[in-house]
């Protein structure tokens, strides 16, 4: 559980409805809410306890129905733990979408979670700030700098490698 009170299945439901809530301006809904559905199961391999997040999509002849159900028993898993596999669904979310995603995708996503689950979220360890510094300068290599998260805090620094 995180320090506010609020259950590890009540975070993730609000996370992955406000990621979904944001892609759906970016593609279709029945699209979002796929990837949403694939990426959950890919996660599943790095994250066991996703196996509790199931991404229904039920389609009919007159309209599909979305839900997204979460088994008490994630409660359980540590919220750092949880946080890792939100970050992850962040990332694959990105990678996902590519250039539909934009440059706003993070800020949209930050005001659709609000306040309190950002709060909540950072104190798990996935800091949005960090990951725009990470999408904005790449992320990656770049002459030998690296963008680096502070072991100690949500700090991000970059780094001369050798």
């Amino acid at each position: 559980m995180t320090k506010n009170d609020i259950k590890n299945s009540d975070v993730i439901k609000k996370v992955l409805f406000s990621l979904i809530y944001v892609s759906t301006g970016k593609t279709s809904r029945d699209y979002a809410w796929s990837v949403m559905k694939n990426i959950t199961n890919e996660l599943i391999q790095k994250h066991d306890f996703l196996k509790y997040v199931k991404i229904k999509i039920e389609k009919d002849d007159k309209q599909a129905n979305f839900n997204i159900q979460i088994d008490k028993k994630i409660d359980d898993i540590d919220s750092t733990l949880l946080g890792k596999s939100i970050q992850n669904y962040i990332d694959f979310l990105k990678i996902k979408l590519g250039k539909k995603a934009g440059y706003f995708f993070l800020q949209e996503f930050k005001v659709i979670l609000g306040d309190k689950y950002h709060k909540i979220i950072k104190q798990m360890g996935v800091d949005l700030r960090l990951i725009d510094l990470k999408e904005e300068f790449g992320g990656i290599d770049y002459d030998n700098y690296q963008i680096k998260e502070s072991p100690d805090s949500n700090i991000g620094f970059i780094k001369k490698t050798m």
